[in-house]
């Protein structure tokens, strides 16, 4: 069973900018909970708390019951948590299989695994199969951001923090992104997806909250929400394309 649990965060930056301000939510095991809401609302700030990145002023985290609050990003990886940020984080200057190499870093002892665990990505994704060898600068957009799910799924995460998936792709690509994360659900991960794109977070989650100025403003069901996708879309910029860049 892999469920996060997040009570009552609090966050600040420089001690006096409140981000978070007592929010609370789950991510039930095996589903999609999506975050949406306008930008500065706290989106990204909370999946890095959630990953060790900011530790919290006030409030907890728990996975699978257990308290993870401020422990670091490389703990959490190891114990089934991973995460893909918004922003780009592939190694350039490195091939496509030595991405993936260093995504599987914590398996570094058992060779086979790690054999194991990269060839079945390359099953998943059969174009970083074929471009393994090619530096990872050389990738388009959409190829990067595969590379970034197939590197975080090499440990076998419960559980996947995602934000802003599909920010400056195509619509074509970005589509075969959501496809992606959907199959990643079929397989049994707990998923928390941050989106700014509400039409397509919508049609993903199984539950939604919505945040703004750092607390929880709705949740419940999608379906619920998809009573009023226009409105939202109006109000949080969250198109059939989606912004070309987000931060929250």
């Amino acid at each position: 069973m892999a469920t996060l649990d997040v009570r009552d965060l609090e966050v600040e930056y420089f001690t006096d900018i409140r981000v978070l301000r007592g929010l609370s939510l789950r991510a039930p095991e095996a589903q999609i909970t999506g975050i949406i809401g306008p930008n500065g609302a706290g989106k990204s700030t909370l999946l890095k708390t959630i990953y060790g990145y900011l530790r919290p002023r006030a409030g907890k985290i728990f996975f699978n019951g257990a308290d993870i609050t401020g422990e670091p990003p490389y703990h959490l990886l190891a114990k089934g948590i991973a995460f893909v940020p918004q922003d780009r984080t592939v190694f350039p200057d490195l091939t496509v299989h030595e991405n993936l190499e260093m995504g599987a870093w914590l398996l570094r002892k058992h060779a086979q695994r790690v054999k194991e665990a990269i060839d079945d990505i390359y099953r998943r994704f059969p174009v970083l199969g074929e471009k393994r060898k090619a530096k990872a600068q050389t990738l388009s957009g959409g190829q990067q951001r595969m590379l970034e799910l197939g590197r975080a799924l090499l440990t076998s995460p419960q559980v996947l923090l995602i934000d802003e998936p599909t920010v400056g792709l195509a619509p074509k690509v970005a589509s075969e992104i959501y496809t992606i994360i959907a199959d990643f659900r079929r397989s049994g991960i707990t998923i928390l997806l941050v989106d700014q794109n509400v039409r397509r977070a919508l049609e993903l989650a199984d539950y939604v909250y919505l945040l703004e100025m750092g607390v929880v403003r709705e949740h419940g069901p999608k379906v619920k929400f998809l009573e009023q996708e226009a409105t939202l879309r109006a109000l949080y910029i969250g198109g059939t394309r989606g912004p070309k860049r987000a931060s929250g």
